[in-house]
């Protein structure tokens, strides 16, 4: 029986999903299968078309040409039949051995349906000397989270950035069959879309989810995109939205998973301004962040009567500081983001993995329960 499903959509032509199949097939296994969903009018390389001839655990997954990322994602977890499942982007990598976890979990905890780990994030556009250092755990447990924190750190941007601190979801992250079929019950509404769909399985994970587990290994690794602010495809009277910025698209998403449940969206406090605020700091071109700051700035105004708009109050930084320290700090080993001459998401975590516990190690050990956010 299959244990895992790993999903991986293409949404156009250009993104080479061919490096991240090859990888995830050099250890044979009958634990996981790969679903590539991608649009009908869209061509794969026809390696991968061979690959699946030749008996690799492979399912194609079409969708209509022009389909939302939205859809795309839903449609490639329908194709599913692993007893879990996570989704990753072709640019992306993820642990082989996860198939191995998530049995692991199954019988040392049964009632957990939902595992998140610590994902490296890899910029493939930084410049040698000039990248801050990436952080590896110290730590591998595994450990139960508990839920309520989770929800104030995701609904009600408790200690976020310019997105919460939340790491349960699809992307990057595992969810049971038993879940997985909860969620694909309700509704696929269509009067509304996100180009951040990540965030709408995590709030519904989130919210549907019995136990949550978290690895401090990290099992995964992330190709940063830039986020693409993208006018709003809704009717609705919500002034935050994806057009503005990672912050406004993170609460259009709460908004609408709440209005699909018929619950009122009241994350609209003052963590959620200091998530406005960085998302403007995030900004090293002055106009950028002016135009930022002015758009969230009207909709702080427009929201609620505006009583949030007094405590909008960004600085523009034209430089961030990076923090370029090696070796241990903090509970964290913090390394060169270009060790081993390593590219990309995948070449880094090729490297890094080597230094981390192996999986198999992780889970010779006891699942220990600790009220705790996630890193």
């Amino acid at each position: 029986m299959t244990k895992l499903s790993i999903c991986i959509p293409v949404e156009t032509a250009t993104q080479d999903v061919l490096p991240l199949v090859t990888l995830l097939l050099e250890k044979p296994s009958e634990n996981f299968e790969i679903v590539i969903a991608k649009p009908a009018d869209v061509a794969l390389p026809g390696a991968i078309a061979e690959l699946a001839a030749d008996s690799a655990p492979i399912v194609i997954a079409d969708v209509a040409a022009g389909s939302t990322r939205q859809h795309l994602w839903r449609h490639a977890v329908s194709a599913t039949k692993g007893d879990w499942v996570t989704l990753v982007n072709p640019g992306d990598v993820i642990e082989s051995d996860l198939a191995t976890m998530v049995a692991f979990l199954e019988t040392t905890s049964p009632n957990v349906d939902a595992l998140a780990w610590n994902a490296f994030q890899i910029d493939r556009h930084a410049e040698p000397g000039n990248a801050s250092s990436v952080a590896i755990p110290a730590s591998y447990h595994i450990e139960k989270l508990d839920k309520t924190i989770m929800l104030k750190a995701f609904f009600y941007w408790e200690n976020s950035l310019n997105s919460p601190k939340m790491p349960f979801g699809l992307y990057h992250a595992a969810i049971r069959r038993s879940l997985l079929d909860a969620l694909l019950q309700l509704p696929e509404l269509q009067d509304w879309s996100t180009p951040v769909p990540q965030y709408e399985w995590a709030a519904k994970v989130l919210l549907f989810a019995n136990e949550l587990a978290f690895c401090a290994r990290p099992m995964s690794a992330i190709n940063l995109v830039p986020f693409s602010a993208e006018p709003p495809l809704h009717p609705w009277n919500f002034p935050f939205h994806s057009g503005l910025g990672i912050a406004g698209a993170v609460a259009e998403v709460q908004f609408h998973v709440l209005r699909e449940l018929d619950t009122p969206w009241s994350g609209g406090g003052e963590a959620f301004v200091r998530a406005l605020m960085i998302d403007c700091m995030m900004e090293t071109s002055r106009e950028a962040y002016k135009n930022k700051g002015n758009a969230y700035f009207a909709a702080l105004k427009e929201f609620e009567g505006g009583h949030l708009a007094p405590f909008f109050r960004p600085e523009f930084h034209e430089v961030r500081q990076k923090d370029h320290r090696r070796g241990l700090h903090d509970g964290v080993l913090l390394i060169d983001r270009f060790v081993a001459g390593a590219r990309d998401a995948t070449e880094f975590y090729t490297t890094v993995r080597l230094m981390m516990a192996p999986v198999e190690l992780i889970c010779g050990g006891a699942l220990y329960s600790k009220d705790t956010k996630a890193a």
